[in-house]
């Protein structure tokens, strides 16, 4: 019996040393390209934004950390490494990534399903940003009514609007700011 008991205790300790020991937990860098699907032209100036998830426990997500970067005059990017610290057993989830810039449709395509979302970026797999090893190329394509630059000005405010910590708007600037200058675009048409 006492060495059933010792066996317990010590089980215990080893759980409790193993849930409260802090592990780095990371995904990224991605990288890849972002065009014009009519003309494949590079899109300069595009925001790529991230968020990561993590689950420390049972159905307990939180975010774990936000990135951006803007493409470059040939049309590339390279989204940082997003990172956390938590347990050993978290699960932290691939990144929700958002590509905008005014006067495009947004990665993530609009639409409800897979087919809607294909209509609107024919490329789109589902599976973008899921292998870091990966050169992804996003073509975006042009709004063709206001309701179009509305819903993927809501995708790309969804990145923002997630949390009520301040602290998203300082670390996804360039989105806040390319955001600010869609709606004020929207306001003035």
């Amino acid at each position: 019996m006492k060495n059933k008991k010792q066996l317990i205790i010590g089980f215990v300790a080893v759980l409790i040393f193993l849930t409260s020991t802090a592990c780095a937990h990371s995904d990224g860098p991605y990288r890849g390209k972002v065009v014009e699907l009519e003309t494949g032209n590079p899109i300069e100036g595009a925001v790529v934004a991230a968020r990561w998830m993590i689950e420390p426990f049972v159905h307990s997500e939180k975010i774990c950390d936000t990135k951006e970067t803007i493409t470059d005059k040939n049309g590339e990017f390279e989204l940082p490494e997003g990172s956390c610290t938590s347990h050993p057993f978290a699960k932290m989830y691939k990144p929700y990534v958002v590509v905008f810039k005014p006067g495009y449709l947004a990665y993530l395509p609009i639409g409800s399903s897979p087919e809607e979302k294909r209509a609107h970026m024919p490329s789109f797999t589902g599976n973008e940003f899921q292998d870091k090893k990966q050169y992804y190329i996003i073509k975006l394509g042009k709004p063709k009514t206001r309701e179009e630059r509305e819903l993927t000005l809501d995708e790309a405010r969804s990145l923002l609007y997630i949390t009520d910590d301040e602290k998203v708007f300082e670390k996804l600037s360039i989105l806040f700011r390319l955001v600010k200058e869609e709606e004020s675009n929207l306001k003035h048409k």
